[in-house]
């Protein structure tokens, strides 16, 4: 499926409140549950979210925008924010305020599809596309939306007992 900027809009409006449908107001066995060292919780998941709004993908695609000699981005830092304390209403409030603040950016911009070519420096890719950055910003979303799930599914993977064998999600190595 090829990238178009106004099919992948819908999808980032839509995380936000994907994300309170499925988490708001669950008992915190759900939202600090994570599948084992190294791994996220639902609320670490969000808060990753959030540090992303700020740091990562409006700010690179001002740099990719501006065209400046220097357009190498910074380092994301993946792990960023993921112990916050905060309530998980309100990690999903601020996501949902950072996000529709960001939309409307990117909605301002009215890019066109040479804009879509610019290109910017990852600091381990080197040259990307505003496309490419777009399209791994619903990725992104999506990747982690599964990721809750996943996690969410996991944690009860001995409740299911014999059912364990009919859910790849439940199936530790098995590609979903």
């Amino acid at each position: 499926m090829d990238f178009k900027l106004e099919e992948a809009i819908p999808v980032l409006e839509r995380t936000p409140v994907v994300l309170s449908a499925l988490l708001d107001d669950l008992p915190e066995n759900w939202t600090r549950v994570d599948e084992g060292p190294d791994t996220w919780s639902p609320r670490e998941v969000v808060a990753h979210l959030i540090h992303g709004e700020r740091t990562d993908w409006i700010p690179r695609a001002r740099i990719i925008l501006k065209q400046e000699s220097y357009r190498r981005f910074d380092p994301f830092d993946r792990f960023a924010e993921l112990k916050s304390e905060r309530p998980l209403r309100d990690l999903l409030a601020e996501f949902d305020e950072l996000r529709s603040g960001n939309v409307a950016t990117l909605r301002g911009w009215n890019m066109k599809e040479k804009d879509m070519e610019l290109t910017g420096e990852h600091p381990e890719f080197g040259a990307v596309t505003m496309r490419q950055l777009l399209a791994t910003w619903v990725v992104h979303d999506l990747s982690h939306i599964a990721q809750i799930t996943r996690t969410m599914a996991r944690a009860y993977t001995s409740a299911v007992g014999p059912w364990t064998g009919y859910f790849r999600v439940l199936q530790r190595g098995v590609r979903q």
